[in-house]
């Protein structure tokens, strides 16, 4: 009895010094966590050529600043999508990962720019039945406010093509 006495104090003390060993969970306060902090809120997309309006979109900073979230509703067509981003601290580049209501799942890699954040697929995506093509957006944030997202293709990795551009604006009631 006194040994299991004994044993449960020392296991006691013991448990402190070990939690006080552990190393903190690493944070995502950094700099690098928050460059794409721009995108964040609600915004009214529209086709940047013509003005008319292309969508909704709900951006939100979630999980303690790590991930954020993108909510998108297309105008005029049954439409929408989901990403998550996040930067990763092991290869110190951003990720995207979408998916959307026709089943199709994309994976960006990218980082920041001078003026905001470009991100690219590693690998051709289908783009159509029996179609592939690499694909990447830019997103630009510019002096207004606003955020310009360009969105391009390439069969080759090298030549880009314009699939969209869209001027996201803050939502006002």
């Amino acid at each position: 009895m006194r040994f299991h006495l004994t044993a449960l104090a020392l296991l006691a003390l013991a448990t402190p010094a070990l939690a006080q060993q552990q190393p903190s969970p690493p944070t995502c306060e950094a700099s690098e966590y928050r460059a794409f902090d721009f995108w964040i809120g609600e915004w009214d997309a529209e086709r940047a050529d013509t003005h008319a309006p292309a969508g909704r979109s709900s951006v939100r900073s979630e999980d303690s600043g790590c991930v954020i979230t993108e909510h998108w509703t297309s105008v005029g067509q049954p439409y929408s999508g989901r990403s998550l981003n996040i930067y990763d601290r092991v290869s110190q580049k951003w990720e995207q990962f979408w998916v959307d209501s026709t089943g199709t799942r994309v994976h960006f890699v990218g980082g920041p720019t001078d003026t905001g954040m470009r991100i690219t697929t590693e690998a051709p995506v289908p783009t159509s039945p029996g179609q592939q093509a690499y694909s990447r957006m830019t997103f630009t944030h510019n002096a207004d406010g606003s955020v310009l997202q360009h969105g391009e293709t390439s069969h080759d990795g090298q030549a880009w093509t314009t699939s969209y551009a869209f001027i996201y604006r803050r939502h006002t009631e």
